[in-house]
């Protein structure tokens, strides 16, 4: 079932006869839907854009994007004003990628989620930008244009032991040898990838972030960036949030933090070298009140995984059919 937040278009969204749970009607700000919602499990949020007070202010929609899991989300657009291409092009760079102004657009993105290979057509604008500020060989860079073709992932560890160096190698190494990629990774503030002794592995500093990545951006089919000390998530295409389920690091992390899991709503959270059943896993979520998104299993950072792949299947950095090809051949095109 799903839930609307409406206002000028309402009568639109019931016109796309989708199934619905909850409705709520008016001008709000995104705290006040956030708070509305956040103990009811639903598949999509539609919200009207015109519900959002202050729509279509940049600080608005960013707060929007950060607010709902990316997949949950579907941001009706006004039919009678169709918005320029720019700004199509700034909410695939923040990350929401489910827009559309007609009740059958409605339909589809209930039915299946838009991923960055069906957006991708709207980032060019960005780089063209990227493009013409290297060619001007400025030094200052805005970090919100960093939103090429190329797939930036970022991982950022919540408990300790989380596993984000063993996850962000085996990621690499899975895309490298089973489906012939070039992978960078860096982190940041840190010096755990050395014990990988691999050069396409980097440890920078945060005033060296944003330049580092216009300077590889075309050298990489996917930059994987360990977001453990660095928190501008807007660099990234998408971004996990790694949580190891064990009593001992849950229990540890909320007696410094009682509200960390409170701050995860709407965010892709994967469990880490978590052995928990799926009820396991359904408990863990009703109590904490968010949403798994993948519960990863041990994995073997000697060899790939079958795991890893599933995982990124699912964020849509692989397609269905492109994975099962890659079992049979090992090889495939990750964009259609």
């Amino acid at each position: 079932m799903n839930i609307i937040v409406t206002n000028k278009y309402k009568d639109l969204i019931y016109s796309a006869n989708i199934e619905i749970l909850k409705e709520l009607n008016g001008v709000f700000k995104v705290s006040q839907i956030v708070n509305s919602f956040n103990s009811i499990f639903y598949k999509k949020i539609i919200i009207d854009a015109t519900a959002l007070e202050n729509f279509p202010k940049e600080n608005v929609l960013k707060e929007l994007a950060a607010a709902f899991e990316k997949d949950k989300l579907i941001l009706l657009l006004p039919p009678d004003n169709p918005p320029p291409k720019k700004f199509l092009s700034f909410l695939v760079s923040i990350n929401i990628y489910n827009f559309t102004d007609n009740a059958s657009g409605l339909l589809e993105l209930v039915h299946k989620s838009n991923k960055i290979n069906d957006v991708k057509n709207y980032i060019e604008e960005r780089e063209e930008k990227i493009a013409e500020t290297k060619n001007e060989e400025s030094t200052i860079h805005d970090e919100n244009d960093l939103l090429p073709q190329q797939v930036i992932l970022g991982f950022n560890g919540v408990t300790g032991n989380s596993y984000v160096t063993e996850i962000i190698y085996s990621i690499k190494k899975e895309l490298e040898e089973r489906y012939q990629k070039k992978v960078l990774a860096i982190e940041v503030e840190k010096r755990d990838f050395v014990f990988y002794n691999s050069s396409s592995m980097m440890s920078i500093g945060k005033d060296k972030v944003n330049i580092f990545l216009q300077n590889n951006l075309n050298d990489y089919d996917f930059i994987l960036v360990d977001l453990s000390n660095y928190n501008n998530t807007t660099i990234c295409n998408d971004v996990i949030y790694l949580v190891n389920p064990s009593l001992y690091e849950v229990n540890k992390i909320m007696m410094k933090d009682r509200t960390v899991f409170m701050k995860l709503k709407g965010k892709k959270v994967v469990f880490s070298n978590s052995l928990l059943t799926s009820n396991d896993v359904n408990q863990f979520a009703r109590e904490a009140g968010i949403s798994v998104y993948y519960n990863l299993t041990p994995i073997n950072d000697r060899g790939t995984n079958d795991n890893i792949s599933k995982l990124l299947t699912k964020m849509g950095v692989l397609d269905n059919e492109s994975s099962d090809k890659s079992t049979k051949k090992g090889l495939f095109d990750i964009f259609k």
